[in-house]
């Protein structure tokens, strides 16, 4: 009797050990497949992002680039408006003054250093 039931025991032992294995190789690959999936969608969202980075670096350059020249033109304009002749014109044309025919001097004498 002794030995029916080991003999009965190891065929059971065998198939359990067998089953447990194929489920961890199934296991296995059902986790190495999801790995390589996550490695192929990291690579292509990386690439994606990648793409969209680059996008807005360009427009942030091409706008850069406009404030740039609008910058270039308010400096003209700026340097337009204070300029000599342009403040002479308007001293002449809006507030009826001319350019001074006699120039007279004052001397300065300092009071407390001679």
């Amino acid at each position: 009797m002794w030995s029916r039931r080991r003999s009965s025991r190891w065929p059971v032992d065998a198939d359990r050990r067998r089953s447990t294995l194929s489920r961890f190789a199934m296991l296995g690959g059902i986790l190495s497949a999801g790995a390589i999936a996550a490695l192929c969608f990291l690579y292509l969202w990386q690439g994606n992002r990648l793409q969209a980075l680059t996008a807005a670096t360009e427009e942030a350059r091409i706008q850069l680039e406009a404030e740039r020249e609008i910058n270039r033109i308010l400096t003209i304009r700026i340097e337009e408006a204070f300029s000599l002749e342009r403040i002479a014109r308007i001293a002449r044309d809006q507030l009826g003054m001319s350019e001074p025919t006699v120039i007279r001097y004052v001397p300065y004498t300092s009071s407390g250093s001679d």
